[in-house]
């Protein structure tokens, strides 16, 4: 029994371990973009700091804009555009966001007078590891 009880621990205790956040530093092109909304990250359970926009290119194509992002690892991560910071209504955007400067794709249907909270949310756990409220 002792055995067993040893092997769980071992195993929880690698299984709890943090790794290390993939991180990506990508050169953001300014030219010929509008910032539509932006707000900055505020740490939920877990330390996230960084900047976040809403872009729009001059084909009216709109992309999300991370700068300098930094959060914890953990499992089962994704990036979500939320009603509010319990991720209510929210839509997937990425699983697994990585530290840095980037842009993402987002979908072209997302209204944002509805969907204002940028979430970096445990789904696994329903844990909510930061948060950016876009305002104008």
């Amino acid at each position: 029994m002792q055995k067993i009880i040893f092997i769980f621990l071992i195993f929880l205790s690698f299984g709890c371990m943090k790794n290390e956040v993939e991180t990506i530093n990508e050169e953001i092109d300014t030219t010929n973009i509008k910032v539509l909304y932006s707000g900055q990250f505020e740490s939920g359970s877990n330390p996230t700091s960084g900047k976040i926009s809403v872009v729009e290119d001059q084909n009216g194509v709109r992309k999300l804009q991370l700068e300098n992002l930094k959060s914890d690892s953990g499992p089962d991560l994704r990036l979500y555009l939320s009603e509010n910071r319990q991720a209510l209504n929210s839509i997937e955007i990425i699983t697994a966001p990585k530290n840095g400067t980037y842009t993402l794709d987002l979908p072209a249907n997302i209204d944002f007078e509805k969907h204002k909270f940028v979430l970096i949310w445990c789904k696994r756990f329903s844990k909510l590891f930061g948060s950016a409220e876009l305002k104008k």
